[in-house]
């Protein structure tokens, strides 16, 4: 119930904000908040590129915190930045729910995040703010290692929808990239 009522709010929020604050017609709405589609070969390509740039960012992130880490260690100091096995715990319990209900939700929440983060928040605030405020909405794994991926792939995110203008490459290059992970901790967690 309570992904419902948020999932209903992070739409809303923006139309309502356009509607009645700006008053922008329905059509300019439209407008603003699904820019328009590039095509499909267009929107495949930079679907499956903006999947490539995250997974790049991810191993990059990757090897960065075990490092950290192996100095820390060898340093005596006792501080993990890799504690992604909170991560893995928080999706094997969303799997224990139900699979297809699960990825169901999963699907809808990742259109809402580019829905609201990247076409509506972005271009009021700007890449850095509203990727601040996307990672802030995923603390909730309790996982220092996969905030700052969240940070950083956000950017990522943030900067393919500035250069790209479509909400559908980030949809699906963030769908792409959230199962790809999903099934790496369900391999390996």
């Amino acid at each position: 119930m309570y992904y419902l009522i948020l999932i209903a709010l992070l739409i809303l929020i923006p139309i309502l904000y356009l509607k009645i604050i700006k008053k922008y017609s329905d059509k300019k709405i439209k407008q603003e908040l699904l820019p328009k589609n590039q095509g499909l070969k267009k929107e495949i390509i930079g679907s499956l590129a903006l999947f490539g740039a995250l997974l790049i960012g991810f191993i990059i992130i990757s090897i960065t915190i075990n490092t950290i880490d192996i100095a820390f260690e060898q340093n005596g100091i006792d501080f993990r930045l890799n504690d992604l096995e909170k991560v893995g715990q928080v999706i094997g319990e969303n799997l224990n729910t139900g699979v297809e209900k699960y990825l169901i939700l999963l699907i809808i929440v990742l259109f809402v995040e580019e829905f609201f983060f990247r076409a509506f928040l972005q271009p009021r605030i700007g890449i850095f703010l509203s990727t601040t405020l996307f990672t802030i909405a995923h603390l909730g794994y309790n996982s220092i290692g996969q905030t700052i991926g969240v940070f950083l792939l956000g950017l990522v995110l943030g900067y393919w929808f500035k250069r790209n203008k479509s909400i559908i490459q980030n949809y699906f290059g963030h769908l792409l990239y959230d199962l790809f992970a999903i099934m790496i901790y369900v391999m390996f967690g």
